[in-house]
C-alpha cells in the first residue's frame, strides 16, 4: 500500500507524519485518564490492557530521532502517563483486585 506523502499539490485529506504523532500523543494521555476512571467504576482489567498498549507506544517513540520542537516535549510527557499507569494497575496488585487470567 503506498502512501503519499507530500498531496501539497492534490486536494486530498492529508494528516502529516508530525499531527499524526502529536494525535497519539493526546490519545495516550486520554487512555492514562481512562485507566484511572475505569478502576472507579470497577473495570479491573481495562488498565492492564492500557498499559500494555501504553508501554508499547511509549517504546516505539523512544526509537524516534524527534527534530519538531513541540513535539518532542509533548512525548517526553509519555514516560509520565506510562507511570501513571502503573501505579494504577500497582494499586490494584496491592489490594488483589487484578484479574486472575
Amino acid at each position: 500500500m503506498a502512501v503519499p506523502v507530500n498531496l501539497k499539490e492534490q486536494d486530498a485529506f492529508h494528516l502529516t507524519i508530525e499531527e499524526y504523532l502529536l494525535a497519539l500523543v493526546s490519545l495516550i494521555e486520554e487512555l492514562a485518564r481512562l485507566a484511572r476512571n475505569s478502576v472507579t467504576l470497577g473495570d479491573y482489567r481495562r488498565p492492564l490492557e492500557i498499559s500494555r498498549f501504553i508501554k508499547d507506544v511509549h517504546a516505539g517513540f523512544q526509537i524516534l530521532n524527534l527534530k519538531n520542537d513541540t513535539l518532542r516535549k509533548r512525548s517526553d510527557g509519555l514516560k509520565y502517563r506510562v507511570k501513571d499507569v502503573e501505579d494504577v494497575v500497582y494499586d490494584l496488585s496491592l489490594r488483589g483486585l487484578l484479574p486472575k487470567d
